[in-house]
């Protein structure tokens, strides 16, 4: 079983902080979404080995991966609502750093 690694998810939660600079490239916005959805789908990955079922923070996880996919693109329109989404990531990134950290 490998252990919980918190890495990735700061590095995915730097990015969203990232977000709220003035960005005139959407290059970057493509690139946040690269990462974001990498680092969902290797959370929800490991968690579904350590757990072998599905709980809220895998299924979070698998919503965030779908919500921020750059592949097939969701458009919610409101640059305002996606900050909102951003500051809901950064939540409960970090809040799963603390529930699974080795102690």
């Amino acid at each position: 079983m490998k252990k919980f690694i918190k890495i990735p998810a700061i590095a995915a939660i730097i990015f969203l902080l990232l977000t709220f600079l003035d960005w005139s490239s959407y290059g970057y916005y493509t690139l946040m979404k690269f990462v974001v959805t990498g680092v969902c789908v290797y959370y929800a990955y490991w968690l579904y080995e350590k757990l072998q079922a599905t709980n809220f923070w895998f299924l979070f996880l698998v919503a965030t991966a779908i919500l921020f996919n750059p592949i097939i693109p969701i458009s919610l329109g409101d640059k305002n609502l996606w900050e909102v989404i951003d500051i809901v990531v950064i939540i409960f990134l970090i809040s799963l750093i603390f529930k699974f950290r080795e102690k």
